[in-house]
């Protein structure tokens, strides 16, 4: 089994992932898995005052796999260990708590996701840089070239796209009458824009506007408090 969810923040949103709001996660075990698009916080200072989160992730029936949101320590995330797994790089954060990275396809369960994580802050003006914001929260012209290259590899097809925030043009139909949605510009959309555009796709989750939201038109579906299954 494979489920969804959006942002945790570390210990903000975590009761998302109960047993009484998940009752599913009894019947699981280390083959199944959750997926958290974006905004994990579970590595955010980088050292031991990070345990208790992670240690409370590890402890679970299930495999936790993350995508990078834009509220990450993407210093921290670079200290792990890199290693193949599913087809794809992941950081072994610990031994059931992946974090999924940038341009990586991943077969699981027969099934192929596409990621691409991160997401503009729109704060990050009142964010102070490698203590409550990264740069890096903006994929690198690496990670877009990487992307291409396994895409082209797939075919330019996937099962599944897995990504922090939503292509720029989506957004600004979607959200339009919002101001605070819609007057910024990111590099990570723009990509985004790109992959709706040239890739074939099953369904696209996402999650970073703390909302659930099914975008039908899109084949896009914003998770927040929402637990799915795929």
């Amino acid at each position: 089994m494979i489920f969804v969810t959006g942002d945790t923040h570390r210990k903000l949103d975590i009761q998302k992932l109960n047993e009484d709001n998940f009752s599913e996660q009894t019947l699981m075990g280390r083959d199944d898995y959750l997926i958290i698009t974006g905004d994990f916080g579970g590595v955010w200072s980088g050292d031991s005052a990070d345990d208790d989160i992670l240690d409370y992730h590890e402890n679970k029936n299930y495999t936790t796999l993350f995508v990078a949101g834009n509220h990450e320590n993407y210093d921290a995330l670079q200290t792990y260990p890199v290693k193949m797994w599913h087809g794809g790089l992941v950081h072994e954060i610990r031994d059931h708590v992946l974090h999924l990275m940038n341009g990586q396809i991943y077969e699981i369960n027969g099934k192929t996701f596409f990621v691409m994580g991160g997401a503009t802050s729109v704060d990050r003006m009142y964010r102070v840089e490698h203590e409550t914001w990264w740069k890096e929260e903006e994929p690198s012209e690496s990670d877009f070239r990487t992307a291409l290259s396994n895409l082209s590899r797939h075919d330019n097809k996937v099962d599944y796209i897995l990504s922090h925030t939503i292509p720029e043009s989506v957004r600004r139909r979607a959200f339009e009458p919002i101001k605070e949605f819609v007057d910024y510009e990111s590099r990570v959309e723009k990509f985004l824009d790109e992959v709706i555009r040239d890739i074939e796709y099953t369904k696209w989750f996402a999650g970073h506007i703390h909302i659930d939201r099914e975008l039908i038109k899109y084949r896009i579906r914003i998770v927040f408090n929402s637990i799915l299954i795929i």
